[in-house]
């Protein structure tokens, strides 16, 4: 496509004789490549006599206009991630007029000069916080892995990466973010979490919203993650990323880590059917400070292919599917730097996720359907039989456990978007449903664990027992209805409703929302809004599977020669008998947008989020033989915050952006007991392990008038993570959670330079990574009895990094 703007059907209806309407009516939609409807495009047409209408595309794509006079009109339209039009000349004749016309996402296309679109209009329509990533900052944005996408996530004010490396959206748990893949759910069916990789040269954007998302998303209780890939077009595109492995010198010489990436769409058959390939191999290599050099590092081959397809049926119906394989072979899981070699595990995973999708248009209104099956199965072995000891400084011998589990989710989906109702306003609607079922099986060996002292003594001894297997399932269904209500120019009204079933509860959850939209002004540049809501959060099976699986006995001893002190003390979890509630969150939040001038916007947001029903195992002791674990929804999780933004576009190739967050996340159950990890201590109120109360981000990019180089930054300092102090009987000491890593500071910086060789375009980037060479630990030894207790360690010191990519 050699513009970014192609007009697909462009004609002009016959005046009705019977009703010989006056003046001129325009009612439009517009689609992106796939199809898709595209929401919030602002939309720009200039009359004859110079007079310029701007408006925006609803949640079906559709937009509405009318004039007094017939004639050459222009048109224009912006949207950020895709391409801009810019005074496109067309006719509008007396009467009735129709158009469709397609918009392009942005990709770099280099036969020509492309526009690139800023985002620093205000959208009426939309009352949601979101902040967007779009392909090119996830490209040119300088984070520690450009090749996973979680680290280009960081960059969002909204996203917090625990040291564990799990993702945290507006203070929620990692289960409590709904992660979607072109439309479908690929969190992980039995823990929730963001496990999934895809090629990020695959990413057209990607997507957080928090605090006001509409009803459609059901299975979010803090926010909603959505990915969107890259199909093909009519022209040929290949690409290659760092396809030449790299040379590390760091102790010795030996193979860097190497993330080769490429991607090659194009037609299966011109103006019908359509192929994108995405295919990336990852080899990560690293070495963890403080451990001895023939045993410290981490060698991890991991893969994935995205294959993406889709077939223009009819002019209004589309089909797509895709097949999404993911690849884990890895062989030193665990280690760090009071966790040596031995202690690790070897681990295998496989995973398919495979979709098929229905798009269609019935007159004004646009159907969608589609159906997915996500497998995995994923094996964990230690590396040897001995026993696995935990010390005071860390951990010895082979780990404990072999696992081996196999999970599998079916889902479905649909919705409908009909055109605007006109009652007191105008009414644009949505509506839609989605299913799933899934299964989990799990079989785990595990052998015993010894806590050992300073002195060498033994003070716990742990052996597991019961059946080794188990098999859970559940299924869900919800349904929703959303309404956004344009009462008059300066107001907007959203009301949404989804009702959700799951057979563990055996319940209906409504979850009702409300939100409003306030334009203080007739230019639109500022906007007001306000949202009320109740938001679901789905129970996960992790959360059921300790009350299927193993018991566990321990013995405690005193000092020698002294005999046994307690034990043995059988701990088991189990499920409460009158069943359990559907978890959800109560939140308000507040927004305020405005644009300055023509190239700068200024944010400020509150969220105030409270969880009610959470659930939570509590413990109760029978007696001082016997532990038992509860599940119940005694759980209270809540969130505050207060954010900042400003972000300035120099032009379409140079922006700047800083945002401040000020938040609290806390729970009146801190602690997540499990079989593997019991702490023996009663629950306890305090933060949770990822809250940040104050953190700053800023990154930016730009050409620089030297050598033809691109330049690019990203910047971030938080409050350090919170961590519990525990002594040598695996007991929480003082209050939970009351003590903290040293803050983090890491600075970014990127140079690019474009060079072209053997015919073709290439991009050359040099990365310096943490600037300031701080350590930013990672790790810390919490073990009251430790003569090491409070030593901090791991992290990254300043690094280089270097990628050279094909570009056209």
């Amino acid at each position: 496509m050699k513009f970014a703007f192609g007009f697909l059907v462009l004609y002009v209806s016959a005046i009705f004789a019977w009703s010989a309407p006056e003046g001129v009516r325009l009612r439009g939609n517009v689609v992106d490549e796939d199809g898709k409807p595209v929401a919030g495009l602002e939309i720009r047409i200039q009359s004859p006599d110079q007079q310029v209408f701007v408006t925006q595309s609803d949640a079906a794509g559709l937009f509405a206009y009318s004039a007094s006079v017939a004639g050459n009109y222009r048109f224009s339209c912006n949207k950020s991630g895709f391409f801009r039009v810019t005074a496109q000349a067309f006719e509008l004749k007396e009467g009735l007029n129709q158009i469709s016309f397609t918009v392009n996402h942005e990709t770099e296309i280099h036969e020509k000069v492309e526009v690139y679109s800023t985002d620093e209009s205000i959208q009426p329509l939309v009352t949601s916080h979101q902040e967007t990533l779009i392909a090119r900052e996830i490209r040119d944005i300088p984070v520690s892995s450009t090749h996973d996408l979680r680290n280009s996530l960081e960059v969002l004010p909204e996203v917090v990466r625990d040291n564990s490396g799990q993702l945290h959206i507006a203070g929620g748990r990692t289960a409590e973010t709904q992660y979607l893949l072109d439309g479908f759910d690929i969190g992980d069916p039995v823990t929730g979490n963001f496990s999934a990789r895809v090629n990020v040269d695959s990413v057209r954007s990607a997507q957080v919203e928090s605090g006001r998302y509409s009803s459609q998303y059901g299975n979010a209780g803090a926010g909603v993650l959505t990915m969107d890939t890259a199909v093909g077009d009519d022209q040929w595109r290949a690409g290659a990323t760092n396809f030449l492995p790299g040379v590390s010198l760091e102790q010795g010489i030996h193979l860097s880590s190497w993330y080769p990436r490429l991607t090659l769409s194009g037609p299966i058959h011109k103006d019908r059917a359509w192929f994108s390939e995405a295919l990336s191999i990852q080899r990560t290599f690293s070495l963890v400070q403080n451990l001895p050099s023939n045993a410290n590092s981490i060698t991890q081959w991991a893969g994935d292919n995205m294959l993406r397809t889709q077939i223009k049926l009819t002019p209004k119906n589309m089909l797509q599917g895709s097949f999404l394989y993911n690849q884990l072979n890895a062989s030193h899981i665990g280690l760090s730097p009071f966790s040596p070699i031995s202690t690790t595990q070897k681990l295998r995973l496989y995973r398919s996720f495979v979709s098929l999708k229905d798009q269609m248009w019935s007159g004004r209104t646009f159907y969608e359907i589609g159906i997915a099956v996500d497998s995995s199965h994923t094996e964990s072995r230690p590396q040897g039989s001995e026993p696995y000891e935990l010390t005071p400084n860390g951990s010895s011998g082979n780990y404990f456990e072999a696992r081996h589990q196999d999970t599998r989710r079916w889902q479905a989906l649909g919705s409908m978007s009909k055109p605007s109702r006109h009652w007191h306003g105008t009414h644009d609607l949505q509506f839609g449903f989605n299913a799933s079922e899934i299964e989990w099986n799990q079989v785990s060996r595990r052998s015993s664990i010894e806590v050992i002292r300073a002195d060498g003594t033994v003070a716990q001894q742990t052996e597991f027992f019961g059946p080794v297997q188990f098999n859970l399932s559940d299924a869900l269904a919800g349904a929703y209805a959303h309404d956004v209500w344009h009462v008059v120019r300066p107001l907007v009204l959203q009301f949404g409703i989804k009702a959700d079933w799951d057979r563990v509860t055996q319940r209906i959850t409504p979850s009702p929302r409300v939100s409003a939209n306030i334009l203080p002004f007739k230019s639109d540049r500022a906007k007001l809004s306000v949202a009320w809501g109740i938001f679901v959060q789905p129970l996960t099976l992790s959360n059921l599977g300790p009350a299927y699986d193993q018991q566990r006995s321990d013995l405690f001893y005193q000092l020698p020669p002294k005999p046994l002190l307690i034990g043995p003390v059988i701990s088991r979890f189990q499920l409460p008998d009158d069943g359990l509630r559907q978890p959800r969150f109560y939140t308000m939040s507040l927004g305020w947008e405005e644009a300055i001038g023509g190239n700068s916007h200024v944010g400020f947001d509150v969220t105030q989020r409270n969880g009610r029903l959470g659930l939570a195992y509590e413990q109760f002791a029978h007696n001082n033989n016997e532990n038992i674990f509860l599940l119940q929804n005694n759980r209270r999780d809540r969130y505050r915050s207060v954010q900042f933004s400003f972000r300035h576009s120099f032009s379409d190739q140079a922006s700047i952006s800083a945002n401040y967050t000020r938040s609290g996340t806390r729970s009146n159950r801190v602690f997540d007991y499990s079989l593997q990890t019991i702490v023996f201590t009663p629950q306890q109120s305090g933060p949770l392990n990822w809250d940040a109360p104050n953190r700053f981000i800023s990154s930016g990019w730009a050409p620089a008038p030297l050598w033809g180089l691109f330049l690019s930054y990203f910047f971030e300092y938080r409050t350090g993570f919170p961590f519990s102090i525990v002594n040598e009987q695996q007991q929480a000491v003082g209050q939970a959670n009351q003590t903290r890593f040293p803050d983090y500071l890491s600075l970014n910086v990127g140079i690019e330079k474009r060079v072209h060789l053997f015919t073709k375009n290439w991009a050359v980037r040099l990365t310096i990574l943490n600037v300031t060479s701080r350590s930013n630990p990672d790790s810390v030894i919490n073990n009251v009895d430790s003569p090491d207790f409070m030593k901090f360690a791991g992290g990254s010191k300043r690094a280089l990094s270097a990628r050279v990519r094909l570009v056209g």
